[in-house]
Parts: structure tokens; C-alpha cells; sequence
């Protein structure tokens, strides 16, 4: 959508896409009732809008093109395919080459669609019928490190530094290349840091010559897309998700070497201001008021946006906690668990499975708090007055004003990757398909 110096776990976004992996096979399990809560109430069921059974697996990451299309990839058979987003049909299927495809997240922007291979190897179709454009590659090898990014005639590509010691693999790369030809402009080192700048046509990524060492802590800078050079560059921890942007685009947030918090103009590089702070992952509030950094032990401080003046701080939660908070109507929301342990597949009859909390975003006080014996897999999206969790059983709506279960979405097999909103529906991948709900 993320780590820290006291406990170095997944990110969010890799939590959900290794560990939500790891229990596919539990929605289906003939036994599930024997971990049903036993101390919540089940809200009434909600029937999908419409389901689409793939006839192979799906990989992570849905794109959509804001005209009434979604697009997927298949793993075992690499593909990818496009819905019709209003009643779930297939528009078209696409095989990605003749060897085993890795196939990365998607893109789509201007009537095409991008997608990487691990391989180095990136196409660029239309996103009308998935006829190929062109495909270049390989740019280099390694794992990729997110969706390409399109600015402008620009699409950025990353492919992550393989570090793993049983396993090693490619040293990863950051590149720029010609929407229209798919012509490589420029290359760079990996880097774990691929984030656009909204308004200002830039891309946020690590700056400098790797050095081998772990974690990343080289300067984050804001490099010029059709060249790759840095206009400004600002010291960064050696986190990926100590990274955010203000609402508006217009402010980076991130967290230095000393875990202090600033904040620099996006366009300039100047620092507005620092502040002592934790070392944790940042989120801006939507209303660009308040900067939040939340560890997962639980920690939690929220800072001005204006001045980094600190509002206040509190632990929020005990043992894990998703430290990606969502906010809405001065609410702040986090799903946390009891501990690291009951997350796994075999400790979900615990009776630790976690739990939703609802905090007071001007003060930190709590205003609710939901047990659940099923594990919280997803941090909370809030569309509304739902607050959507992703359990073990499915998605499940607590009433944003109350923590009240409203619905659940069951009937389908685990759902394994963040949902998607789009014009009021909710969007997300199965194990199986992909599945539609109205919200």
C-alpha cells in the first residue's frame, strides 16, 4: 500500500502479498466452522455483484483504467486478461510469451497496459483488445519492486536487488523507457523507493551508487523522468514505507538516519521542518492536517502536517499491529493481533486472532474496539461509513461510528490481495477469480 528497528517484518504491502499466501487453502477448509468468532455476532451476508472464475490463478495487483475495465494477470499460464468492470465478463485473455513469464503488477495509463517480468522483459499492450505494442528487455533481472509508473512519455520500471543468501539473483534496476517505442532512456541502480510525485512530474526513488550493505539507506531524491537525474536529494532511513506524500502532492514526509521526521517541498527539495520522532511507517491524513507514524509494536504519534509539532502519542495496540492506519471522518482505524504468532496458519483456532480499533484522530482516544478469534490479514480501508478488514473467512464492514459488524462477503475462497474501489465497488482477488461487491 512498510519496517522497523524493533522487529524487521513485512511491510503491509509484502504482508499481503507473502502471508496472506500462506492460508489460501483455509477458506476452503470442510472444518471451518470450528474457528468461527464466538464472542461477535455475524452480520448479515452480502451476495457479490458478480464473480469471475479464472481458469488459472491470478497474481496480485488488479489495475483499472477508470473506463469500466479491469485488468489481471495469470501466474501459472503468465497471461492477462480484462474485465468488463460492470458485470465481471471477460473482454480479452493474452498469453505473455513463450517461456515462463514472472509476471509483476500491473499498469494502465492512457489506453495502455504495462507489465514486468522478473526477467527483465516489459510489454506494453492496448488495453482495448491486449494487442502488443511493443516489448523490450531484458532491462535486468530480480524481483519487481512494484507497478511501473508513467509520467508523462515515461514509464518507470524497477526490478528489486535479489539479497537472498540461499538464492542469490540479479542485482535489480531503475529505469526509464519511451512510452511509444518502449526505447530504454536511462538506467540506475535498484531501488526499493518507486513513488511518483503528483503535479510535479518527478519520481521518487533512491539516489547514488549502491553499497551493498542492508538495508537501503542511500538519499531519496526527486529524479527528472526523461533523464533520470536528481533535482533534489534528502537523507532517508532504510525503510521503503518511511515514505509518504501530503494529499495534495506537494510535501514529502519521510523519516531520516535518526528516525526524525521532515518534511520537504516536492518540488524544490527544501525542508520545511524536522522533528524527533520513531522509526515506523508514516501516513498523511487525507486532509493533509496530520502526519502519522505507527510502529508494529503499537506505537502510535500523530504530528501537525503545518509545523511537525507532535499531537499527541499513545499505544495503540498490543503485540502486532498493521502500522498503516486509514483515516476518515476524524477517525483513525488500525487492525492489530494479539501476537506475531497467531497469524499463522496454525494458530488461527487461538482465540487471538486480533483486533479493529477506532481512535479519536485530534487526541489518540480510543472509541471502539472489536475482538476477533478470525485474524485480521489486511490494515483497514475505510470507503465511507464501512471500515473493510480483510479476515481468514473473508471481507468483513464495521460501521466507522460504532465498530458494529454491518456485512460480511463470504461464499467465495480467501481473498488474497487489497481490495480495489472504483466508482463504488469494491474489487479483489480470490484464490480463484475475482470477485465484485456494491458498497
Amino acid at each position: 500500500m512498510t519496517t522497523n528497528s524493533n522487529r524487521r517484518l513485512p511491510s503491509r504491502r509484502a504482508f499481503l502479498l507473502t502471508a496472506a499466501g500462506g492460508v489460501l487453502g483455509a477458506g476452503g477448509y470442510a472444518g471451518w466452522e470450528v474457528f468461527r468468532d464466538r464472542d461477535v455476532a455475524a452480520p448479515p451476508r452480502r451476495a457479490a455483484r458478480w464473480t469471475f472464475k479464472a481458469s488459472d490463478d491470478l497474481k496480485f495487483g488488479m489495475a483499472d483504467d477508470g473506463n469500466g475495465r479491469l485488468f489481471a494477470a495469470t501466474g501459472y499460464h503468465a497471461g492477462l486478461l480484462a474485465l468488463d468492470a460492470a458485470d465481471g465478463r471477460g473482454r480479452w485473455h493474452k498469453k505473455l510469451g513463450e517461456g515462463p513469464w514472472q509476471v509483476g503488477p500491473l499498469t494502465v495509463a492512457d489506453g495502455t497496459l504495462y507489465v514486468v517480468d522478473a526477467a527483465g522483459i516489459i510489454d506494453a499492450r492496448r488495453a482495448d483488445d491486449g494487442g502488443l505494442l511493443w516489448s523490450t528487455g531484458p532491462v535486468g533481472t530480480g524481483p519487481t519492486a512494484g507497478k511501473p509508473v508513467v509520467l508523462g512519455s515515461t514509464v518507470c520500471v524497477s526490478l528489486s536487488r535479489n539479497t537472498d543468501d540461499e538464492a542469490p539473483g540479479g542485482p535489480g534496476v531503475l529505469c526509464g523507457l519511451d512510452t511509444a517505442a518502449g526505447k530504454v532512456r536511462w538506467t540506475a541502480p535498484a531501488s526499493g523507493i518507486v513513488q511518483p510525485l503528483p503535479g510535479q512530474d518527478l519520481l521518487l526513488a533512491r539516489t547514488g551508487e549502491l553499497t551493498g550493505t542492508s538495508p537501503d539507506a542511500r538519499p531519496v531524491g526527486a529524479l527528472d523522468p526523461l533523464t533520470g537525474a536528481a533535482r533534489w536529494q534528502a537523507p532517508a532511513s532504510g525503510d521503503r514505507d518511511t515514505i509518504a506524500l501530503a494529499p495534495d502532492g506537494g510535501t514529502v514526509y519521510l523519516l531520516d538516519e535518526g528516525h526524525r521526521l521532515c518534511a520537504y517541498d516536492a518540488a524544490t527539495g527544501e525542508r520545511r521542518w524536522r522533528t524527533p520522532a520513531m522509526d515506523g511507517v508514516i501516513t498523511a491524513a487525507e486532509d493533509g492536517g496530520s502526519v502519522y507514524v505507527c510502529t508494529y509494536r503499537g506505537d502510535l504519534a500523530a504530528y501537525d502536517a503545518r509545523n511537525g509539532g507532535r499531537r499527541w502519542r499513545r499505544t495503540v495496540a498490543k503485540g502486532f499491529c498493521r502500522p498503516a492506519v486509514a483515516q476518515s471522518g476524524g477517525r483513525l482505524f488500525v487492525t492489530s493481533s494479539e501476537t506475531y504468532g497467531s497469524d499463522g496458519l496454525f494458530n488461527m483456532g487461538s482465540g487471538r486472532g486480533g483486533y479493529v480499533l477506532a481512535l479519536a484522530a485530534d487526541n489518540g482516544k480510543e472509541l471502539w474496539r472489536v475482538d476477533r478469534l478470525d485474524t485480521c490479514w489486511s490494515a483497514p480501508k475505510a470507503v465511507g461509513d464501512d471500515v473493510i478488514v480483510t479476515h481468514t473467512s473473508g471481507w468483513w464492514s464495521y460501521d466507522a461510528r460504532t465498530g458494529e459488524p454491518r456485512w460480511r462477503l463470504t461464499g467465495v475462497s480467501s481473498i488474497v490481495d487489497e481490495p480495489l474501489v472504483a466508482s463504488g465497488v469494491l474489487y479483489g482477488l480470490s484464490d480463484d477469480g475475482v470477485v465484485a461487491l456494491r458498497i
